[in-house]
């Protein structure tokens, strides 16, 4: 399928969301109150998991394919996994993405009680991969869109985003190419 003009706004789109999610799980907090922490672990899996799910959304879109049932871009993500997409580390055993599932917005699950130093620790696990994913989602839709389309949309993106996390991994595809 070829992109075309119309395609790149709503794939941004889906993009601006993953990294809104990533940039909201990426904001550490700067105490060690474990009666803050552990509330603020409830929102931690909620954000990685969307960061990943709009980030397949948007890959799934650059192929032509524009699905919002969940159940089905995480069947998607679990078959890319076991496929190894995101490399030998996710594997049918240890796939992060299975356990990232049970941590959409919902009442009924929540991340158990632990003390600061686990919850930085989770912090810093689930960062690291929800950065891993994006980083493979992102690469492959830069060779789809191309490197000025990409560089296009990377410019239109907020400070905050354009300066941040997100630049950095731009400029890694960017020379790359």
């Amino acid at each position: 399928m070829t992109i075309t003009a119309t395609d790149i706004p709503a794939i941004g789109k889906l993009l601006l969301n993953a990294w809104s999610a990533e940039f909201a799980l990426r904001i550490r907090p700067l105490t060690t109150d474990c009666d803050y922490l552990n509330p603020a672990l409830h929102w931690i899996f909620p954000q990685a998991y969307y960061a990943v799910l709009f980030s397949a959304r948007a890959v799934l879109a650059i192929d032509g394919i524009n699905v919002a049932n969940p159940e089905i871009i995480e069947k998607r993500l679990n078959q890319w996994a076991h496929g190894g997409m995101y490399g030998p580390e996710y594997t049918r055993e240890t796939n992060p993405f299975a356990e990232l599932m049970k941590h959409r917005l919902s009442a009924t699950t929540h991340p158990p009680r632990m003390g600061s130093v686990e919850a930085a620790a989770l912090h810093v696990q689930l960062t690291k991969q929800v950065n891993g994913v994006a980083s493979v989602h992102e690469t492959y839709i830069f060779s789809r869109m191309g490197p000025v389309c990409y560089q296009s949309l990377i410019e239109s993106l907020p400070i905050y985003l354009k300066d941040g996390f997100v630049g950095l991994r731009a400029t890694v595809l960017l020379k790359g190419n």
